[in-house]
């Protein structure tokens, strides 16, 4: 039994946000038609307000199982580690044997990523400025993938450590911004790239047309947003049946009742025309993701097909 186990470097090679970007459209694409295989992501609690997870998923029934297995830690910071460590593996969609091995921080940074500015580009294409806050390896993957996406965008970063604002800022053509609720109250779109249990921006500072994007609100506990502002926003999200369940303030607005369940839309829909976003200029949008099996089927399925085709990777037997 032989696997092909994919380094970082590896990823990077060959997942480039184009790429990456390509991928994702088929994810959601077939999520919102039907055709993937999505169970339920698994949350497993851990110390420290840390969290493990495992994602799993068939882009097609024919296609290969796809499970990603990882953790979040955010203490890791004070140990000079990033936040998020996984692992991707993939299973011959015949015989089930293990076909590959693959670092999944490299690919969830792409794919997450790709994701957010695919959904940016349904409901905000002509956005002149994007906000990201955040410094960490999710915040930079943003970045990076708004300049495919949006190029023609003013691209704006906040952190909490101004000298790493201006280090994120200077590797990607961005700006650092001091004065964050000014930043909210300009920007055209506003990321929010953090791992905060709690809101990071105010609702009075989000103003009319803005489009805001979560990104840490990965999990019921996780609410770097706050839900009173989807009670005055039209809500996506990435996929609706993982949102109602793991998004902090999804869950959060639709218990309370400020939001009626029924009237938020996912990606998948808005990709194949099941729904239509009709804005008006001064709506606020507000997008949620919590991150589905389907994104890193997907991403797997392009990732190991250039790999293969390629000869890049390392050849391990197991037995």
């Amino acid at each position: 039994m032989t696997v092909r186990i994919l380094s970082a470097t590896d990823v990077r090679s060959i997942f480039t946000p184009q790429l990456a970007l390509e991928s994702q459209r088929e994810a959601f694409t077939r999520l919102g038609a039907g055709e993937a295989v999505q169970p339920p992501r698994l949350l497993v609690p851990g110390p420290d307000s840390s969290v493990s997870f495992c994602y799993s998923s068939r882009i097609a029934t024919n296609a290969p199982a796809v499970s990603k297995f990882g953790s979040v830690n955010p203490a890791n910071a004070t140990r000079g580690l990033g936040a998020v460590h996984s692992v991707i593996t993939v299973l011959d969609a015949e015989t089930g044997a293990p076909r590959a091995i693959i670092n999944g921080d490299s690919v969830t940074g792409l794919r997450t990523s790709a994701a957010t500015t695919l959904a940016m580009q349904q409901v905000a294409p002509e956005a002149r400025s994007v906000l990201v806050v955040g410094t960490g390896a999710q915040a930079r993957a943003h970045l990076a993938a708004f300049a495919v996406t949006h190029p023609e965008a003013d691209l704006w970063v906040f952190g909490r450590n101004p000298a790493a604002a201006t280090e994120v800022a200077a590797a990607h053509g961005a700006t650092a911004k001091a004065d964050l609720e000014q930043a909210v109250r300009s920007a055209d779109i506003v990321v929010l790239c953090t791992s905060s249990l709690t809101p990071v921006i105010d609702d009075a500072w989000v103003t009319d047309g803005t489009t805001v994007a979560s990104v840490g609100s990965f999990a019921p506990d996780r609410v770097e947003l706050p839900p009173s502002l989807l009670a005055r926003s039209t809500v996506v999200v990435d996929y609706r049946p993982s949102a109602l369940t793991d998004s902090g303030p999804v869950v959060e607005a639709v218990a309370s009742g400020l939001v009626d369940p029924d009237r938020i839309t996912d990606l998948g829909a808005l990709l194949t025309g099941a729904s239509r976003l009709n804005r008006a200029q001064t709506d606020i949008v507000t997008y949620l993701t919590v991150g589905v099996g389907a994104q890193d089927a997907a991403a797997a399925e392009v990732i190991l097909a250039t790999a293969e085709e390629q000869g890049i990777g390392t050849q391990t037997a197991l037995d």
